[in-house]
């Protein structure tokens, strides 16, 4: 048998250099992440948060010392960021006792902002997320600092945080802070410096000991300088001004799952306020502006200070014991004109608002406190009062009202009470509530299209009577917080999200802010599924509104984003399988290449079995990024930490295949040759950090430039690799361009007119009379509407409207026989809460709203579809629908009656 002649590779001579004490490199980093943590607890009240800023440092620059005294670094690296979560955790189960987790704590932490206004009160979040902080920071700085070899990265990546968070610092703490920060970034770079001479030889550790004390010397002078020269406000000048957040538009609030928020004791139900929108821009209400320096510490009574709206007010005559439930947030509620506020957390005062909130942390379940507050005045008592204070003047600006106004104002009394108790007595009697109390703008135009009659969202309505009371002269303002509750006890009440509302806050002399609460009269039908306050003295309009529901063909960016959202979900999994092999086939290429030289060992001889093994090892150590090929087995041995199989591995090869065991290689030399190539590999690969496995499984270093090239490569430089994947997309997509240009366009069949048999002029005791004006959102609402044709009825029994019957020809190239087009239609409609039922044979779909049942059939030809709103209070609305459904059947109208159709039944999908 012939054997293959291996000619050795390449010897270079190979300069390594020093590679920088990891112990010095740590200390560097230590440092530099102790500025941040520092200058970033510093921005929060108190010495804790500076004290869990330390700790973070330790933990996430302790973990990369660790690491690099271990054979697998990686792992106890994760291992540390692990450590600094259960830590941080830690620091925040003391306060998880009132039922709040660490998730919702620290979103509370974030929501709840702050950090324009320092100090910012350290919350349990904000320890969870300082700390964890820091040690990343503290991980990823010292680690890139070993890993590049440069001990001054560490306090490069630092330096930026560091500097953000300086400039977060409040007036009191700005210059300690930042002064501490600065040194220490100093002596991050002086220590790094000392590493860099370290490694490369010069000096001994008596220099560096002498060096270090020299700076630390040189630290404290710079330091004192520093200090003298704030004093004077050269460098640190003090600022101009507290900083204050104007006045913004209120955000749209979360969807609140329904629980107990706080309980109330109190002899009567009232406002439980939280706060106020009392700035007016001409279009909306903002909140009003805040500035934590007048927030007023409060300690039994509440103080009078510059700056209280209050006003003279009563003497105490409500008293409110509040308990706290599941209250996010550090706002509490409480009453209008606080005179006192007793028990509990430490609670700070708005005098602008009147708003009280804590001091400190979020208040846990089971806090209780007292607020006292005068007893809401009688009408007479506000029909004495006096024209309004100077202090609440800024309460009166509005822009001119529209003429609806004007002509109600010319026929209201001259002032006072009197004159907003008409002009609200007006209001209410035209206003017609409907939809969500979510804030929107709300212009004096459309408090006058109010008054006129149209309908208006609860927020609409109070926020359309703070308007109307301006423009009577009386100072008002939008409240908002809680009303009324559920009674649990003979004075307990117990506050839910349900219970959220807005009124009207008005100010009269004497009697400081009087929330009035107004309940429009009528109220819309509601199509919303979530939560309502129901009120018995709310009673609904004559008329149902005739709601004509339109499918139209969007073309909206929103709608591109869901069809690129929809099909890159579907595509994802294919395009993460193309980008693993795009990743990772030169992994492939080197199993292939493995099993390719072993075979080809196996028949070239022992030398040849050794040099695959071997190879295969050096192959690994190219891709790792280790040592190139030309690197000698014995010059690689020096590369490494020191092992005693892996130098006798490079002496057997060195021997058996260029020294004096060329000619006299046996067996056994060629099976302790593989088993110790494979020993050495896994070993060395287990020692490098994950990231450079992964990076090593997909490098091609080692396919373009091989160990040897003497045993098959499966690879060559001058494989055309791009260019070939570039033809390969381009001729599929010219075959998929002709495919599609030479299809024939199918044919779109004719519009299909709606049958002459729709519905019958009656059923009994219901009539459906034709609504033309609704028909016109056919074609008015939408130059895309999908419905060419289609017809609208009001149902109507005797004098009452129970609902609307809307039939609809749809556009010829839509088939509703579709699932998937079926399905689009019902995500339209109810957004996919359609149940589907039976009506006897008919396929109908249900969907029941707090005040509508709506009542959908596709026609068995797939071209339209019958839709049916009725009253959630009308019981035959199923029965009715079924009638009509058979009607288009082709039945007689006398064998139709409402009794002898089945009710269809969601729960079984058939009739009952």
């Amino acid at each position: 048998m012939s054997t293959a002649t291996l000619s050795p590779p390449d010897v270079v001579e190979d300069v390594t250099p020093q590679t920088a004490p990891p112990l010095l490199t740590c200390v560097s980093a230590l440092l530099a992440t102790l500025a941040f943590g520092w200058v970033a607890g510093s921005v929060f009240d108190g010495w804790a948060a500076r004290g869990v800023g330390v700790l973070g440092a330790v933990i996430g620059v302790g973990a990369v010392l660790l690491s690099t005294r271990v054979r697998n670094p990686s792992l106890v690296q994760y291992a540390g960021a692990a450590v600094a979560a259960v830590v941080g955790a830690l620091l925040v189960v003391p306060f998880t006792d009132g039922g709040a987790s660490l998730p919702a704590l620290v979103v509370e932490a974030l929501r709840g902002g702050g950090l324009g206004q320092p100090p910012v009160a350290f919350d349990p979040g904000w320890r969870f997320l300082l700390l964890v902080t820091v040690a990343l920071l503290g991980e990823t700085s010292a680690g890139l600092a070993l890993a590049l070899g440069r001990p001054r990265v560490a306090a490069l990546v630092a330096l930026p945080f560091v500097v953000g968070g300086a400039l977060l610092q409040p007036a009191e703490t700005e210059v300690s802070a930042t002064l501490v920060g600065l040194l220490l970034l100093v002596g991050s770079l002086a220590v790094s410096f000392g590493a860099d001479l370290a490694a490369e030889g010069a000096g001994d550790g008596r220099f560096e000991l002498r060096r270090l004390a020299r700076g630390a010397v040189a630290l404290v002078a710079l330091g004192g300088a520093l200090l003298a020269t704030a004093q004077v406000g050269f460098l640190f000048p003090p600022p101009s001004a507290q900083a204050v957040v104007p006045p913004q538009r209120p955000p749209t609030p979360p969807p609140a799952a329904d629980r107990v928020l706080f309980t109330v004791t109190a002899d009567r139900p009232t406002t439980w306020r939280l706060g106020t929108l009392d700035v007016y821009d001409g279009t909306a209400w903002l909140t009003p502006p805040f500035d934590v320096s007048t927030l007023v510490p409060v300690d039994g009574d509440v103080p009078e200070v510059d700056g209280d709206t209050r006003g003279p007010v009563p003497a105490a005559g409500l008293t409110a014991r509040i308990e706290i439930a599941d209250l996010p947030g550090k706002a509490l509620p409480g009453l209008a004109n606080p005179l006192a506020v007793r028990g509990g957390p430490q609670v700070q005062y708005d005098p602008r608002t009147q708003a009280l909130r804590t001091a400190g942390t979020r208040p846990g379940r089971g806090t209780t406190y007292d607020v006292v507050a005068p007893a809401p005045p009688t009408g007479a008592q506000l029909a004495d009062a006096g024209p309004p204070a100077d202090e609440v003047a800024e309460f009166l600006d509005v822009p001119s009202p529209p003429e609806q106004v004007t002509a109600l104002l010319a026929e209201a009394p001259l002032e006072g009470f009197a004159r907003l108790q008409f002009v609200r007595r007006a209001y209410y009697a035209n206003v017609v509530a409907a939809g969500a109390g979510n804030p929107v703008d709300v212009t004096p135009e459309r408090v006058g299209e109010i008054l006129d009659g149209d309908e208006a969202s609860p927020y609409e309505i109070t926020a359309a009577e703070v308007l109307l009371a301006r423009w009577a002269g009386v100072p008002a303002r939008i409240g908002y917080g809680w009303y009324g509750g559920e009674q649990v006890g003979r004075d307990r009440w117990e506050i839910r999200p349900k219970h959220g509302a807005t009124w009207l806050e008005a100010h009269f002399a004497g009697a400081g802010w009087v929330p009035i609460v107004g309940t429009p009269p009528k109220a819309r039908a509601s199509t919303a599924a979530g939560q309502r306050n129901d009120d018995p003295s709310v009673r609904p309009t004559d008329e149902l509104a005739l709601i004509t529901y339109v499918p139209v063909e969007l073309s909206t960016a929103r709608l591109a984003y869901v069809y690129v959202r929809y099909y890159a979900l579907r595509a994802l999994p294919f395009l993460l399988v193309l980008g693993l092999l795009a990743a990772f086939y030169p992994a492939v290429v080197k199993a292939l290449r493995r099993t390719a030289r072993r075979r080809a060992a196996l028949r070239l001889g022992p030398r040849a079995r050794i040099a695959a093994a071997y190879g295969e090892l050096r192959d690994s150590v190219t891709d790792l990024g280790i040592a190139g090929p030309a690197v000698s087995p014995l010059e690689l041995v020096a590369l490494v930490e020191p092992d005693a199989e892996h130098r006798e591995l490079a002496w057997l090869v060195t021997r058996t295949l260029w020294g004096d065991l060329t000619r006299d290689i046996r067996a056994e030399d060629v099976e302790a040759a593989e088993a110790m190539s494979r020993s050495v590999g896994r070993r060395l690969r287990s020692a490098q950090p994950g990231l450079s496995r992964v990076a090593a499984a997909a490098s091609r270093a080692s396919l373009s430039n091989p160990w040897t090239t003497e045993l098959p490569m499966l690879w060559s430089r001058r494989l055309p690799v791009r260019r070939i994947a570039l033809a390969t997309v381009v001729v599929v997509a010219a075959v998929t361009a002709v495919v599609a240009l030479t299809r024939p366009e199918p044919a779109v069949p004719e519009v299909q007119a709606l049958p002459d048999r729709v519905v019958p002029e009656s059923i009994g005791d219901v009539r459906f009379v034709r609504e033309r004006e609704a028909e016109a959102a056919f074609a008015e609402g939408s130059d895309r509407s999908l419905v060419p044709q289609g017809v609208v009825f009001s149902v109507r029994q005797g004098d009452v409207v129970q609902g609307s019957l809307q039939v609809a020809s749809l556009d010829p190239t839509i088939d509703t026989r579709s699932p998937r087009t079926r399905d689009e239609v019902l995500q339209g409609l109810g957004d996919g809460r359609f149940r589907p039922a039976r009506i006897g044979e008919e396929r109908v779909y249900r969907l029941a709203l707090p005040e509508l049942t709506l009542l959908l059939s596709f026609t068995p030809n797939g071209r339209g579809y019958y839709l049916m709103a009725a009253r959630g209070a009308y019981e035959d609305s199923e029965r009715l629908f079924g009638s009509v459904l058979a009607f288009a059947r082709g039945e007689r109208a006398e064998q139709l009656r409402p009794a002898d159709v089945p009710v269809p039944d969601p729960r079984r999908g058939s009739a009952s």
